[in-house]
């Protein structure tokens, strides 16, 4: 078995911790500690995946606390690990207001995949920083006996 995973800081369930917040000017203690445990409970979370190479079956979940919210799913085929590069730009489309970088840079960031002989094509595993993208995905293709490629450069780079 493999486990990888990756703290995340949820923005959403922010929001539950401001409706708490309401309450609890208003008066109404019991809904200001309801909204809150759960903006508190979901706002930290845990992402990540659990890779069977005996049943050839992967398990991508998000935790909450000890609650697992996931299901096994049949790795069909596996071709090769690939690790990206993806740039991220200031310009944007979205009417949503990500996190970029400062007016006329850019960043990097780099995306794990799981290429498959199937209709399913690849499977997305992780987004991190190079070296850690790099680590982890030998450790997969060792573990399920295929090959990665390094596609962080613009020199592709096969490891077995």
């Amino acid at each position: 078995m493999y486990t990888y995973e990756k703290f995340i800081l949820r923005i959403f369930p922010w929001f539950l911790i401001i409706v708490a917040i309401i309450f609890a000017f208003t008066e109404l203690y019991k809904e200001a500690i309801i909204a809150g445990l759960f903006g508190i409970i979901l706002s930290f979370s845990f992402s990540g995946f659990i890779i069977d190479p005996d049943g050839m079956r992967i398990k991508k979940y998000d935790r909450f606390l000890w609650f697992y919210i996931g299901s096994w799913k049949p790795i069909v085929n596996p071709l090769y690990i690939t690790v990206v590069r993806i740039r991220v730009s200031n310009k944007r489309n979205s009417p949503l207001p990500f996190p970029t970088p400062d007016s006329g840079k850019g960043g990097l960031t780099f995306k794990m995949n799981l290429i498959l002989d199937d209709k399913e094509r690849y499977i997305a595993l992780a987004n991190g920083k190079r070296y850690e993208m790099l680590t982890e995905g030998i450790k997969i293709a060792r573990l399920l006996k295929i090959k990665l490629l390094d596609h962080t450069t613009s020199k592709k780079k096969w490891y077995v």
